[in-house]
């Protein structure tokens, strides 16, 4: 068995991160924004954002939002991930259509 990393297109080690030991978050998402009622541990650099319906995030700190119209698109079933800068700790959610269920699941 080979313990060597996989690698992209351009032949460079692909780093693999583990899955938080704290869990996922699982938020219900409607027509209004909703965002994580709880912050993201500050030693989390990397989020993966998974949901089960197209909608719309935000990131950033507790009084993100995340708008129907301008904010970047979820596909549904599409596994994203994304760096936290400083300060977001938060993530919001817009159903683009039908309500969904989206997950923040944090990367170490």
């Amino acid at each position: 068995m080979s313990l060597l990393l996989p690698l992209d297109d351009n032949g460079n080690p692909i780093a693999v991160l583990g899955f938080d030991y704290r869990g996922t978050q699982k938020l219900a998402v409607g027509p209004h924004s909703v965002r994580n009622p709880v912050p993201i541990p500050s030693d989390i650099e990397i989020v993966t954002l998974y949901a089960t319906g197209p909608c719309r995030f935000e990131l950033g700190d507790a009084t993100v939002t995340a708008d129907p119209e301008t904010s970047p698109f979820l596909a549904p079933n599409q596994y994203v991930d994304v760096p936290l800068r400083p300060g977001e700790r938060y993530v919001a959610f817009v159903a683009e259509a039908e309500p969904c269920s989206a997950y923040i699941i944090g990367r170490i």
